[in-house]
């Protein structure tokens, strides 16, 4: 049996599953975020308000970013432990892409060298 994340699909769900939180001020501002960085929760307690806005902005930042790390920090955790694998012929397939898309660029970078080469002797 696979597990549930070892389809790449399942990646989304493993991102907005994900939570981290952190507080400022003796949790009177908190924060709580998912794997994708989307603000969930912004709780101020009331006892905020009489703090200057600059301050109660930069603590709000605060708060955020450290929920963020965090959540990142578990992601990062959760993906070295259980990485995702790619589906059976994926690997083949994306190389095949790969190589036709190089040899594509490698076409357009000749033909544009030949147009510029022609001008040249024009000019």
């Amino acid at each position: 049996m696979t597990d549930r994340h070892d389809r790449p699909g399942d990646l989304v769900g493993r991102f907005t599953s994900a939570r981290g939180s952190a507080q400022e001020w003796d949790g009177l501002v908190r924060v709580e975020v998912d794997g994708t960085g989307d603000l969930l929760a912004l709780d101020l307690d009331p006892r905020v308000m009489r703090y200057p806005a600059a301050d109660l902005s930069a603590a709000i930042q605060s708060a955020f970013r450290a929920a963020r790390a965090e959540v990142q920090a578990a992601l990062q955790d959760q993906l070295a432990a259980s990485p995702v694998r790619l589906p059976d012929g994926l690997g083949p397939l994306l190389d095949d892409v790969g190589f036709g898309t190089q040899r594509r660029l490698d076409d357009i970078t000749a033909a544009a060298q030949q147009i510029a080469d022609r001008l040249d002797r024009l000019g």
